[in-house]
């Protein structure tokens, strides 16, 4: 992200089996450096034939100058871009 590699180390934080969601919190690593906290909620939705999935990311700014999200929020889209072909192909 921003020209930069990042590395964190994260820790499952909540399984819902229920509402199908996996939560991850980030425990160290860069981006806790920028972020008092970082989580990032992933849930599976059925819709037809194939689930959509809905990223949901929560976090808190060190200070107003940190940048926002917007290369975090382009790096997801390719991955589920690149996984989408990947599942197209199977």
């Amino acid at each position: 992200m921003y020209g930069k590699n990042y590395v964190t180390k994260e820790v499952v934080e909540a399984i819902n089996e229920e509402n199908k969601t996996i939560t991850y919190r980030a425990i160290e690593g860069d981006v806790l450096k920028e972020y008092k906290s970082f989580k990032v909620i992933i849930q599976s939705i059925p819709k037809g034939e194939a689930p959509w999935v809905r990223w949901t990311i929560e976090f808190e700014k060190r200070n107003k100058n940190i940048p926002h999200l917007i290369k975090l929020l382009e790096f997801v889209i390719h991955l589920c871009e690149e996984l989408d072909d990947h599942l197209v192909q199977a």
